[in-house]
């Protein structure tokens, strides 16, 4: 297999290739597979030992796609990467020969350095760069996600093995001791709640104080047990309260009078 330096740690996992194993670099799984096709969104798998790449398309093992893209399924590099979840960035060739070439390219900079001394800016890739996945407004490529372990698969996977480890579903303070605060924002972003994410995948979420359990019951209920005012609500509940009472306070007051009334 090609030479890694020995600093950066390689996920080896099981697969149908012409050695038993690939390499999938340092992402994180599980993956999304393919639905029609091999492999995985935002993943090129590597042979552990001949260190081909496989092709999504067609199963084929390669030193490289470009020319194969272009004869055999007739797209190009930037089309496959795009259908295929991975980074405008990414090489669509071994290891063996990206060190080769990379070999050639560190020559010839040593030897006429006037001809190859050019800055990344200036062929597009420094500042300014439209193609990097870390732009606002720009969508992350699944590859990209992989990498960090936040994909649909991975998000799920993590909770549920946070979950066998305290024996119950994690609360989302739990998550946050175990993942970070980053973590949970990812939930937010892609589901719009934990509860929401819970109830999908067939969890009963545990209620804390970064994932309360309001309704317009809970609000009426504390207010029939208190004064109505906005000194008897915790900074979570003040925000909470608009949801349900357009009119803030008032409206909430009103609501509580009017059950009071009634009994």
């Amino acid at each position: 297999m090609p030479y890694y330096p020995k600093k950066i740690v390689l996920n080896k996992i099981k697969y149908n290739s012409p050695s038993g194993f690939v390499n999938v670099g340092k992402y994180i799984p599980p993956f999304e597979k393919v639905k029609k096709g091999f492999g995985y969104m935002g993943v090129i798998v590597e042979d552990y030992e001949s260190g081909k790449l496989q092709c999504h398309i067609c199963g084929e093992w390669l030193q490289m796609f470009n020319s194969h893209l272009a004869q055999t399924h007739k797209m190009t590099s930037n089309e496959y990467r795009k259908k295929f979840g991975l980074s405008i960035s990414t090489a669509l060739r071994s290891k063996k020969l990206r060190l080769n070439q990379s070999a050639v390219m560190i020559k010839l900079m040593k030897e006429h350095p006037e001809r190859f001394n050019n800055k990344f800016s200036h062929n597009g890739f420094g500042k300014g760069n439209s193609y990097a996945g870390n732009r606002k407004g720009k969508q992350k490529a699944e590859e990209t996600v992989n990498k960090y372990g936040v994909c649909d698969l991975q998000i799920m996977d993590r909770i549920l093995k946070l979950r066998d480890k305290l024996g119950k579903t994690p609360t989302l303070i739990d998550i946050k001791k175990e993942y970070g605060a980053g973590f949970v924002g990812h939930i937010h972003k892609r589901y719009g709640s934990y509860i929401k994410l819970c109830h999908e995948n067939g969890m009963i979420p545990v209620h804390s104080s970064l994932n309360p359990k309001y309704s317009k019951e809970y609000f009426i209920e504390k207010g029939l047990s208190n004064e109505v005012s906005h000194r008897i609500l915790t900074i979570n509940e003040g925000r909470a309260l608009y949801k349900y009472f357009k009119g803030g306070v008032n409206e909430w007051k009103k609501a509580v009078e009017k059950i009071k009334n009634e009994n």
